[in-house]
């Protein structure tokens, strides 16, 4: 209803029902915006692993819980660890941030 509400809802839009392991690695991208809110630590590892690589350079990651839950700033910080991710984290509340890719 709110991409609806808000004049978002068009044939680009796709809603994916199911566990992040079972789904995401079918998504074919690009993708100009991910927003994960996984609140494990699989979920969130899951959908970094899955999708990130599928993220266009110039495109965004939003990422609730980060402040929140340590599962899922542990999942954030070793995946952006293990990949040299090294785009500055902003934080959009208390605690939800995204970044814009660059490399």
């Amino acid at each position: 209803n709110n991409f609806r509400k808000y004049g978002l809802l068009d044939e680009q839009v796709k809603f994916v029902e199911g566990w992040f392991t079972d789904t995401l690695p079918k998504l074919e991208g690009p993708f100009a915006l991910l927003r994960l809110d996984g609140d494990l630590f699989e979920s969130t590892w899951d959908a970094l692993v899955n999708l990130y690589h599928k993220l266009s350079v110039g495109g965004y990651i939003i990422i609730d819980d980060y402040a929140d839950l340590e599962v899922c700033f542990n999942a954030v910080n070793i995946f952006r660890y293990k990949h040299d991710i090294t785009e500055q984290i902003l934080f959009i509340d208390r605690s939800g941030i995204y970044w814009k890719k660059e490399k």
